[in-house]
């Protein structure tokens, strides 16, 4: 998922309200940015660092018709005032990942390893109080960085209209830029539906989602939710010698369908987690260079993710 996405509005937000006369229509989790000051510096107390973020998949795998993976990625995000309005910040993203692939065999060989170094801008404006927007753009390195060319620079973005119909439902629509060899772009967009502060559907292409709140403990709340997701990346990396011949640079994309059950839990102190489990099907390997064919599609797979941010 490309960029920080723009929550509903809480509860006790009124949409036709005066401009001004409260907080801006963001998630009550994240922080929000009126004690900027107009010099563009923080005032003190306000951390430059907005978060930063651990990520971790498992999907075992390790035979001629599977393919197992190992990913993590460790990201933080900078929040800097932008076009003189500190309320809707420029959010920098940093980040860093590796994938560790288990097969398949020859000739449809992967790298034992891959790299994901990236660097992403999002902004995400109100026009007016219901009209939003969600932006952002990426550019990265995405190698086993045994060679590297100019090949191995991925440009991803992603570009959506938020309309905020009432407290209750928002509906978005755009595009994402993903920057793959076989899928370059894909048309995104749904209705949000937040009947009360307990529920929350993301009825959304490509990544669906309901959330229900389970539990208030102390300061933290517990939700549940079950999600879909289109997954995967793309790849630079030097071919096994045994396949198609030493020093052969090719690119690859993994891409998958999945679904998870999961757990989550934020604090008041800004700490948020969860842990899921679910299922990647419909997987594939394709092969830019088609040698010796494009497709590889390996066996359906269970997952595990989990993550925190703080």
């Amino acid at each position: 998922m490309l960029g920080p996405s723009i929550s509903p509005p809480p509860p006790q937000w009124d949409p036709y309200a005066s401009p001004g006369s409260q907080l801006s229509p963001v998630d009550p989790l994240q922080p929000v940015f009126g004690n900027f000051t107009g010099q563009g510096l923080p005032k003190i107390g306000q951390r430059l660092l907005d978060h930063w973020q651990f990520d971790y998949l498992w999907m075992p795998g390790n035979s001629s018709e599977e393919l197992g993976i190992h990913h993590w990625e460790l990201s933080g995000t900078f929040a800097f005032p932008f076009l003189w309005n500190s309320q809707y910040p420029l959010l920098v993203t940093p980040g860093f990942g590796m994938w560790f692939w288990s097969g398949p065999d020859s000739p449809h060989d992967m790298p034992s390893r891959t790299y994901d170094a990236f660097l992403e801008g999002a902004w995400n404006p109100q026009v007016n109080q219901w009209l939003g927007g969600e932006l952002s753009f990426r550019i990265g390195v995405y190698s086993d960085f045994k060679k590297v060319t100019i090949d191995a620079l991925r440009y991803q973005g992603k570009g959506m209209a938020v309309l905020t119909l009432n407290q209750a439902f928002q509906c978005k629509f755009g595009v994402w830029y993903l920057d793959r060899n076989r899928v370059k772009v894909l048309p995104a967009g749904g209705i949000i539906w937040t009947p009360n502060s307990d529920v929350r559907f993301e009825i959304l292409f490509p990544n669906p989602r309901l959330t229900q709140r389970l539990t208030t403990w102390g300061t933290t709340e517990w939700w549940w939710y079950v999600r879909g997701e289109y997954g995967g990346g793309a790849w630079e990396f030097t071919r096994d010698p045994a396949s198609v011949g030493p020093g052969v640079v090719d690119h690859v994309d993994y891409n998958d369908l999945e679904v998870a059950l999961g757990l989550e839990f934020k604090a008041l102190s800004g700490l948020t987690g969860h842990i899921e489990a679910g299922l990647a099907f419909d997987r594939e390997l394709f092969y830019a260079s088609r040698n010796p064919d494009a497709f590889f599609r390996p066996n359906p797979a269970f997952l595990l993710r989990a993550g925190i941010t703080y």
